[in-house]
């Protein structure tokens, strides 16, 4: 009987004590303030574990599209070798004929009207188009 009898007291003593925990979460502001406290605690210790996690994250997607982007390279070198000697091709005939244009103009005996933009005669006065003196 003396074992049953303890059992009975721990039992009332735990319900006594939820029962007194459950009335001051409910009614102690400061109790309230300590156990949300606690808790903010924990939630700042999980995210930074989280950025930390995150931070490895980024790092292994970069190193994975670096990997990535290198294997893509060395496959197409060829076929990109080819593609920029095309564009290099391309712009330097470009230039070739932007630098005859202007070497032609600065030879040629034409200039263009101030007012109407007409080509014109260098050593004339007026605007054979609008008529307005140079």
């Amino acid at each position: 009987m003396d074992t049953m009898m303890i059992a009975i007291i721990v039992i009332a003593v735990l319900a006594c004590s939820v029962i007194i925990f459950v009335i001051l979460s409910i009614f102690s502001p400061k109790f309230q303030g300590k156990m949300m406290g606690k808790q903010i605690k924990s939630v700042k210790h999980m995210m930074d574990y989280s950025k930390d996690d995150l931070k490895e994250l980024m790092k292994t997607t970069a190193k994975t599209g670096t990997i990535a982007e290198k294997e893509i390279l060395d496959e197409n070198e060829d076929i990109m070798s080819s593609n920029e000697r095309r564009k290099a091709n391309i712009k330097k005939e470009g230039i070739e004929v932007t630098a005859r244009a202007i070497k032609d103009g600065l030879t040629s005996n034409k200039i263009y009207c101030r007012y109407c933009g007409a080509s014109i005669e260098s050593d004339s006065r007026f605007c054979k188009n609008c008529g307005k003196e140079q």
